[in-house]
């Protein structure tokens, strides 16, 4: 099956900040009530939620040690950080509050040393932990399930999510296109495709165009091609001018076998100077010529080679050469073949091919050269047939003998043998 060109990426978000740890003068009734509002407002996030907001209880000196250890932390001073939180993690006398924000600064201070493992064991305990306010349990529970999937841990990422979904209460699009890229890369599409769907509707008028991409491609993996043409369609109509949704949407019309709405796509591309790579203007004219339109084939291989998009190299020439074959061009045909044969110093093939077409046009000084030079070369994929040809341009000549050694090396090849026993009969020999 052939693959998207479409590259698929992570749908994440930025880590969210830790909290700043709270000075040791927090517990004054001011503070106090400034929390409580703080509070309100991060519960107005997650409004459908069932957890109990639960209490901020601090004591001065540990907050005195947690305010100092991030400190450090905003300074970069990772190792003096891991050591005060190290002596106070598992304390029995922090309360739940303070156990999170240890949690969150050993995770902080390990992710900034790229010790992604560590950071992600110590947010885990801070969420389970339970000590931290809504609003920031979710935030970190959401960033642990961004996490996992960055890190490929897709069967961890999906279980997170799916544990944010059901107790935040939030219904936002990003989570279910989290959910649906872990599926995806758990190759459970169908599942995939279901949480895609709940994150494009939940996205109103404006869902992201990741979520599409996303989506098309899991239905590409399931070999649901009418299916991933309906979003390239989506993706087109809403963005037409990006090229890579319209090669994709081309690619799927050819799975599908719709040649009739592929070629037009990638000929529109064309017609717009639209079409950059090498492999999507070698895509367009092996399509034409899949479409039985040879001549358009060649016009497109020689604008390619005009703008510099297609290489001048022998199989393109060669590519050139068979379209103007089909397209019953036979002296464009000859010139592309002795183009490709000056591009193959070790490869008769493009010789072989001119050396016919000039036979069919009784220039057969030209074409015994060109078969000479064929076999000089060798790595012929037929040579049954280049002796075929080399016997009869002797026969022609009335060189009885050399003809009928031609056609008995002829005689050693399948596809040849029996044009080469007619030939030999009509010569009389056995």
């Amino acid at each position: 099956m052939k693959r998207l060109i479409l590259a698929i990426t992570l749908v994440s978000l930025p880590l969210t900040a830790l909290l700043t740890a709270q000075s040791a003068d927090a517990q004054s009734r001011s503070r106090e009530s400034r929390q409580r509002t703080t509070q309100k407002a991060e519960e107005n996030q997650y409004p459908n939620t069932s957890r109990a907001e639960p209490d901020r209880k601090t004591n001065e000196r540990s907050m005195r040690r947690i305010q100092t250890a991030y400190t450090a932390l905003n300074e970069g001073e990772y190792d003096k950080v891991t050591s005060i939180l190290g002596e106070l993690d598992g304390n029995a006398r922090l309360t739940a509050y303070e156990q999170g924000l240890v949690n969150q600064g050993l995770a902080q201070a390990a992710y900034e040393q790229d010790d992604v493992e560590t950071a992600l064991v110590h947010w885990q305990k801070a969420v389970d932990g339970g000590g931290m306010p809504n609003n920031q349990h979710f935030q970190l529970m959401y960033q642990i399930a961004q996490l996992q999937l960055m890190e490929e841990h897709y069967d961890a990422a999906l279980a997170t999510v799916d544990r944010w979904l059901r107790e935040s209460g939030s219904t936002k699009p990003e989570a279910y296109g989290l959910k649906g890229n872990a599926l995806y890369r758990l190759e459970r599409y169908d599942e995939a495709v279901a949480a895609l769907d709940q994150a494009i509707g939940a996205s109103g008028d404006s869902p992201a165009n990741g979520l599409f991409e996303l989506k098309m491609a899991a239905l590409y993996e399931k070999q649901d091609y009418l299916g991933a043409s309906q979003v390239l369609e989506e993706l087109v109509r809403r963005r037409p001018d990006e090229v890579k949704y319209q090669i994709n949407l081309a690619q799927t019309y050819i799975e599908l076998e719709q040649l009739e709405k592929a070629l037009p796509v990638m000929q529109n591309l064309r017609s717009s100077g639209k079409l950059k790579d090498t492999e999507h203007w070698r895509q367009l004219y092996q399509l034409q010529a899949y479409a039985d339109r040879p001549a358009d084939a060649a016009a497109t291989i020689t604008d390619g080679i005009q703008a510099g998009a297609l290489p001048a190299d022998k199989d393109t020439l060669r590519a050139l050469g068979d379209n103007y074959y089909q397209a019953e061009m036979i002296d464009q045909a000859i010139d592309a073949y002795t183009r490709s044969a000056a591009a193959s110093p070790d490869d008769g093939n493009a010789d072989q091919q001119r050396g016919h077409l000039l036979l069919e046009r009784e220039r057969n000084a030209e074409a015994r050269e060109a078969l000479a030079t064929a076999m000089r070369k060798g790595n012929l994929r037929d040579p049954g047939t280049a002796y075929l040809l080399i016997g009869e341009l002797e026969a022609e000549a009335g060189n009885n003998q050399a003809a009928i050694a031609a056609f008995r090396e002829a005689l050693k090849h399948d596809r040849s043998r029996g044009n080469a026993e007619l030939w030999l009969k009509n010569l009389g020999a056995r």
